[in-house]
């Protein structure tokens, strides 16, 4: 009949447009669904991203910039020879003892006033601290290479920015701490080093060999206050005409057969020494380096 008829077909709109309704809501379902997903993928990829970021510089705190860029390369392992460098190493006189007479928070505001100052200048002369052990410091000049200078590299200038760094931390250690039982021996020796990566978890950027083992030397037989440097480190300064107040020495150091001709710095009268660090400080401020703290040098 015509009235069943006319029921089917509004039986068949009603089910028709049901069928549009869900069809339309389950596409805005989907669509929300893709949009929450996407956004969970981009927070992922963010979060992916501020990781490697964070690696990056990591790395960069514990490795020279062309070591990262052979690490990132996939490079392993890393080791390299270098010529003609200048290492130093420090260690202060009476520290064990005078730790033992202030209070720990004492302790750690010295050492924080120190290390604060000590690293301020090694980097306004661009040289590389290799280590810390307790309060003594193991540093490098020529190594690593500088990628500005890794091809006109001076020698000589890297003993003179070394000697430079080993006398303004003894006049550091005089300006953070007023007491006299604490007293700083420098030692310097210029050689051949190899440089490598070492360790995984927290790698480093270390120098090894006979002239490292030599430049302790230097500074476990040189005098409390002095900066005492090799005849190789000697030679080499007299050899760029940088003029230096030198007292020659003749010791006797552990593992040498003869009597070993060293010489300590009294004085700097190089001149040029301070154009060439107000060069290197100006070149880090231009690329955006900033120092790591205020300088006492």
């Amino acid at each position: 009949s015509i009235l069943s008829e006319t029921g089917r077909n509004f039986a068949f709109l009603l089910l028709f447009f049901g069928l549009v309704a869900c069809g339309v809501r389950l596409e805005e379902h989907l669509e929300h669904i893709a949009h929450r997903e996407q956004r969970r993928v981009s927070y992922r990829l963010e979060e992916i991203q501020k990781a490697k970021a964070a690696s990056s510089q990591l790395l960069e705190s514990l490795l020279p910039p062309h070591v990262v860029d052979l690490v990132a390369e996939g490079i392993s392992p890393i080791a390299e020879l270098h010529s003609d460098v200048t290492i130093m190493f420090t260690d202060i006189k009476g520290f064990t003892a005078f730790s033992s007479r202030i209070s720990a928070q004492e302790l750690v505001d010295l050492l924080n006033s120190m290390y604060s100052a000590f690293d301020e200048i090694i980097v306004n002369w661009a040289l590389y601290k290799v280590e810390i052990i307790g309060d003594a410091y193991f540093v490098s000049a020529g190594c690593p290479p500088s990628a500005s200078s890794e091809e006109h590299r001076q020698p000589d200038l890297d003993a003179v920015r070394a000697v430079e760094v080993g006398l303004a931390l003894q006049r550091a250690l005089a300006q953070v701490c007023e007491d006299d039982s604490l007293t700083m021996r420098v030692g310097l020796h210029t050689g051949s080093v190899v440089a490598g990566v070492v360790g995984k978890k927290g790698p480093r950027y270390h120098l090894f060999g006979a002239s490292v083992a030599y430049a302790e030397k230097m500074e476990s037989h040189g005098l409390p206050g002095r900066v005492h440097i090799s005849d190789a480190t000697h030679a080499l300064l007299n050899e760029g005409g940088h003029e230096y107040e030198f007292e020659q020495r003749r010791v006797e150091i552990e593992g040498e057969q003869d009597l070993q001709t060293t010489w300590l710095v009294n004085r700097s009268k190089n001149s040029a020494a301070f154009r060439m660090q107000r060069e290197i400080i100006m070149r880090r401020r231009a690329s955006g380096r900033h120092s790591v703290s205020s300088s006492t040098a």
